[in-house]
């Protein structure tokens, strides 16, 4: 059994060889996997912050809408308001003619 080393190693030979190759195997599985997850990743927040750049602007052209909305209605208000105040003038001015007619 001299010549041939390699038969006497036997199943802890084999179990030392496939313990030593398992952990490299599993590293460059490993690497290669996360290179992908990297790559996958980039894209994915690259969308992610297009996504969020589109809805900023909806938000911020919304806004805008909303601004003169608001703006026309406060507006209208300050127009209803001066129309109210000369409609109650002249609603007064009537008041005033009728009791004045009342008494002569």
């Amino acid at each position: 059994m001299e010549g041939a080393p390699l038969p006497e190693l036997g199943v802890v030979g084999a179990l030392v060889i496939v313990v030593g190759y398992l952990p490299s195997a599993n590293y460059r599985l490993l690497s290669a996997n996360r290179a992908a997850y990297l790559e996958v990743l980039a894209v994915r927040e690259a969308s992610h912050a297009n996504d969020l750049a589109a809805i900023r602007d909806a938000y911020r052209a919304e806004l805008v809408s909303l601004r003169r909305c608001v703006a026309t209605l406060k507006s209208r208000i300050g127009d209803l308001g001066t129309e109210l105040d000369r409609e109650s003038a002249c609603r007064r001015a009537a008041e005033d003619e009728a009791a004045a007619a009342r008494r002569t």
